[in-house]
């Protein structure tokens, strides 16, 4: 299990390095986009009868739509964009629907996987564009991920007390402040190598600030993953689970940096 999981951050890692670093714009989005396709066809895996076939092409090709509007910076046509996902899908199952007492639970997980995850991670792309973009990129993925895995590692060794067993027995509050520690420690080095203009405060902040979100990211998920009786999201990435798994946090982190960016910074 250890092998396999070092393996595949040993695959993902360069190739996270040579999109985000040397990928054009066009690049960065399509590889965004397959995460974002992956990612949904995942959760509605989880949530939606495996015969609802059509409902999960359309979230999928609906979030697609939805990410490619924030990938263009069509800021003024998101809220358009998001009616016309709400009318389509309504009627969608006002030509489609036969049983009546299904349309309300499947519209709404239809719409939860795509705002979940169509709307909270093209903030990536946002944060792209920001000046010095790809380092802010970089700096989102890694504080996120060095979290993710002192938490891990943390909570494995030295792990007692339970932090939310109803929704995530495995996870401790030993591993939750070993998870803080790996933010803080990840962004003052990152800092130090690739962006000392950022003020200390500013950096200790965002640290916490991406810890704390991407915990909850990581709750929530887990909170789906109970609600279908499933350990993994899917078994895509060996060691790992599903992609829904492995960017739970950065759903929740990458809009907490984005906005920080633009307001404080």
């Amino acid at each position: 299990m250890e092998l396999k999981r070092w393996l595949t951050a040993l695959f993902l890692i360069p190739l996270l390095i040579l999109v985000v670093g040397y990928g054009s714009e066009q690049v960065f989005f399509g590889v965004l986009l397959v995460t974002i396709i992956l990612a949904t066809h995942e959760f509605y895996s989880l949530v939606l009868p495996k015969d609802h076939r059509k409902e999960k092409i359309l979230g999928i090709l609906l979030g697609s739509l939805l990410a490619y509007g924030i990938y263009r910076g069509y800021d003024h046509f998101i809220l358009g964009i998001s009616a016309f996902i709400i009318v389509f899908l309504l009627i969608f199952f006002l030509i489609s629907v036969e049983d009546l007492s299904s349309v309300v639970p499947s519209f709404g997980k239809l719409l939860i996987g795509i705002f979940y995850i169509s709307l909270l991670l093209p903030h990536l792309t946002l944060i792209r564009g920001l000046p010095l973009g790809k380092q802010w990129v970089f700096f989102t993925l890694a504080v996120t991920f060095m979290g993710d895995t002192a938490s891990y590692y943390g909570g494995s060794y030295f792990g007692r007390h339970k932090l939310y067993p109803r929704i995530s027995p495995g996870k401790t509050i030993e591993g939750s402040l070993w998870g803080f520690a790996g933010n803080i420690g990840g962004a003052l080095i990152f800092r130090e190598c690739f962006l000392d203009q950022l003020e200390i405060y500013h950096c200790l902040i965002l640290a916490v600030g991406l810890g704390i979100m991407g915990q909850v990211g990581d709750l929530c998920e887990s909170m789906i993953k109970r609600s279908a009786g499933v350990k993994d999201s899917g078994s895509l990435l060996p060691g790992h689970g599903g992609i829904l798994d492995r960017i739970d946090s950065i759903l929740f982190s990458a809009p907490f940096l984005y906005y920080y960016a633009i307001i404080f910074l």
